[in-house]
This record gives C-alpha cells, structure tokens and sequence, in this order.
C-alpha cells in the first residue's frame, strides 16, 4: 500500500484535484445557458444541441479507457495528458467559427473531460488509506456537485457581461494552473503496464455503447419513443452485450468485469446506477416542474437546486469524516438511500406543496445522495485491489453517467406521457431506484476499512 504524502504535499494534492474536477464539472452544464448566443452568432441552430451532446458523449464513452490507461501508465501522466487536451480543446472552442467546428472541438474538450473526472479519484486511492481516503473524496464529490449546479449560472454571467466564447476561453488559465498543479503535487507513480497489450477494442466497443446511450436518451428526450430511437437502444443493447462479452476474455480489459463476480463491488455499482438516476435525472426537471407548477421565474427555479447542493456538500463530507474515525461505512448507504427515497416520495405524495417544504424534501435528497456517492467509490477501490483502481474509479463514473443520461430520458418520457403539470411519476420513479439502492445496500458486507497504508 503507498504511503501518505506529508501534510503540506496532501494539501497542493487537494488543491490540485479540486480544481481539475471543477474543471471537467463545469463544462458539463456551462453551456447549457449560452445556446442561444451561440446560435446566434453561429447560426444553425437546429444543430447547437450538439454543441451540449458532443461534450457528454465523449465525456462518457472515454471514461473506462480514461481509467485504464492510468493504471498502465501512472495516473499522474495520463491526468496531466488529460489536462493538455482540455485546455487546447477550450482554446479550440472559443475560436470556432461555426457550429459543426465547435461541436468538434467540445468532442475533444470531452475526451480530456473524461480524464479530470475519473483520474482524481484514483489519484487519491494511490496516495491516501482507505479509511481516510473518504473524506478526501468527500469535497471532490462536493465540488462535482456545487460546478454541476453552477454551471449555467456561471455560463449565463459570462455571455452576458463579455461573450459566450469566454466560456470556454475560461478554461485557459485555470487549465494552466491545473497543469502545473499536476505536475508539482500529484505523485508520480509508475503504473502496472505488464506485458500484455491494451485492450483497444475494449475501449472501442465500451465507446460505441456509450455513444448509442447518449444519443439514444437524447433523442428520446427531445422526440419520444419512437420506432427509430427504440431500435437505436435495441443495437445500442447488442453492442453492450459484445463489449461484456469482450471484456469477459480479454487479458488486460479496459474494464475489469470479471471484478463484478466481487458482491462488494457488484452491489456498489448498482448504487451508483442509483445515485445517476435518482439525483442527476430528476435535477434536469426540477426547475421546469417548480416554473409549471407554482409559476415561478426560471431564478427562482434554479435557486431551489441550491439546497439539493447543500445537501450533497453536507452529505458527502459528513460520510467522509466518519469514516476516516472510525472506519464503518455500511451504515451510510443504507441511510443515505432511506433518506432520498423518503423524501423522492414525499415530493411524489405531496403534490404542490408550500415552497419551503419543497426546499427542505430536495436538500434532504441531496442530503441522502450524499452520504454514499463517495463512499461506494472508495469501498468498491478497497474491494478491488491498487492494480485496478482507475478502472474501478471509471467503471463507477461510467455507470453514474449512464445513469445521469438513461435516467433524465426515462423522466423525460414519463413526463410527457403524465396529465399536465404532473411530476409525480419523476418523483415515484425516483423513490424506486433508491428502494432499490436501499436493497443493495443492506447486501453489503459488514467491515471497517484499513487505517493504514
């Protein structure tokens, strides 16, 4: 097991990771409010979605290889390589001059994306205990949270007091910062390359499935289910089961399915599916649910995802601390699922309750959400062994973004077929998967993680 680094290295490692995780966070959802200008200026925008898709759908097709290629080569180069190709696609972004030249450019912002959101993780496992390693990660999860909400609040400032291209031109000198930080604070360490070579076509097919599942949800979000996106998901399924079957064989897989044979990490990636589906999913519809049905402003709308983001903050650092004492972690997931399915279905039941109320039911959401978002990372890491922890830290990622991206398509599509102005089936879909999560939780093993190196 490695060392800890010494006190002063262990703060320029958070600081790095902070800003790194921001960075790919924040690009996730700053454009979001900067379409319009961009179509604008740009011009086509029947086409400036994509501007939003190509992010996400890079962003999750190169997580498992993101993770992967860190254990082979040492976390530290690959995050740094990571780090490169973000800024130069940043720089790329705000030069474009139409929209097919940005879409490109945010593809490759999205590769490098992949890498400043897996990678931090498994750079904490390899320099930090287990036991500690969760409140280490507890503000990483805090940080992904609080840019993911910020996100379009920042982009909107930005295009309107200079120019949508700032957006991405932002990037520059927190990108170069986060490069020397790289550089300078994370340990180096040598990676596990072997002799075997890597799994390319592993990589390509998990790409491929990542890819049918973005456009598959993005076009049943914005056009339903019809015969044309019901048989994309049906080859998008096929592709799934090769690549499974693939990865079963291969001697170095870019993901290590064989490691799902472990109950403790098996049941840790249905959390997360849970944690995707049930918080990220229905936060795309919480400010178009709160504007119908109480006819509030969108500011409005969107303040009330602050106490979701406080709840997450408090959540995930109170889970951390409590674990780096006394190293029991069972009891979080466990309660962190109760706590959002309780109050999923509250928000289901309550139909159009006072503001206040609905404020205190989402912060008590991201409260639960919280508690285990991190802590299943760093059990499933424990449970895996040092070899593979990029690829376990990406495995997770990859089955929290498929949850995102699925689950805001599913609530989409039960949005639309509900009477007007109904969100309940958002809201009973979301108590469901975390009564699921619940199930999961109580299979996990009782034991403590190791306080040392």
């Amino acid at each position: 097991m490695p060392l800890a680094p010494p006190r002063t290295r262990r703060r320029a490692l958070f600081g790095c990771l902070v800003l790194v995780t921001a960075l790919g966070a924040l690009d996730q959802t700053i454009v979001a409010t900067a379409l319009p200008a961009i179509a604008a200026e740009l011009g086509a925008p029947s086409r400036v979605s994509w501007v939003v898709t190509a992010y996400a759908l890079a962003l999750t097709a190169a997580m498992p290889a993101a993770g992967a290629l860190g254990d082979r080569f040492g976390h530290r180069r690959v995050l740094a390589l990571s780090v490169a190709v973000f800024v130069a696609a940043s720089a790329a972004c705000g030069f474009a001059g139409d929209v097919g030249f940005l879409a490109a450019a945010r593809l490759a912002q999205g590769l490098g994306g992949a890498g400043l959101l897996v990678l931090p993780q498994a750079v904490v496992a390899g320099a930090v205990p287990a036991r500690e390693r969760a409140a280490f990660l507890g503000p990483l999860g805090a940080v992904y949270a609080i840019a993911t909400v910020a996100g379009p609040l920042l982009g909107g400032w930005l295009t309107d007091v200079t120019s949508w291209r700032w957006v991405f031109w932002l990037n520059l000198p927190l990108g170069a910062a986060a490069a020397v930080l790289v550089r300078t604070a994370v340990p180096a360490g040598r990676g596990h390359a072997g002799r075997t070579r890597f799994d390319t076509l592993g990589a390509v097919l998990l790409a491929t499935v990542a890819t049918g599942l973005v456009l598959v949800s993005t076009a049943a979000a914005e056009t339903g289910w019809n015969a044309a996106t019901t048989t994309g998901a049906a080859l998008t399924a096929v592709a799934g089961a090769v690549a499974l079957g693939w990865e079963r064989r291969a001697a170095n897989p870019v993901l290590p399915v064989a490691l799902l044979r472990d109950r403790t990490v098996r049941l840790c990636c249905l959390l997360a599916l849970a944690g995707g589906i049930g918080l990220f999913g229905v936060l795309a519809y919480v400010p178009t649910w709160v504007q119908e049905v109480y006819r509030t402003s969108a500011t409005t709308s969107g303040l009330l995802l602050l106490p979701v983001t406080a709840g997450i903050v408090a959540g995930v650092n109170a889970s951390g601390f409590a674990v780096r004492r006394w190293g029991a972690w069972r009891p979080f997931p466990v309660a962190g699922c109760a706590l959002s399915g309780g109050a999923a279905a509250a928000l289901a039941w309550t139909g159009a309750a006072p503001l206040p109320v609905v404020a205190a039911l989402l912060a008590l959401l991201g409260l639960g959400t919280g508690l285990f978002m991190q802590i299943v990372v760093v059990v499933a890491q424990d449970a895996g062994g040092p070899r593979v922890v990029g690829a376990v830290t990406a495995g997770l990622a990859f089955v929290r973004e498929t949850g995102v991206t699925v689950g805001a398509a599913v609530l989409g599509a039960l949005v639309a077929r509900a009477a007007s102005g109904s969100y309940a089936p958002v809201f009973t879909t979301t108590a469901a998967c975390f009564a699921t999560g619940l199930l999961c939780a109580l299979g996990l093993p009782r034991r403590l993680l190791e306080s040392k190196s």
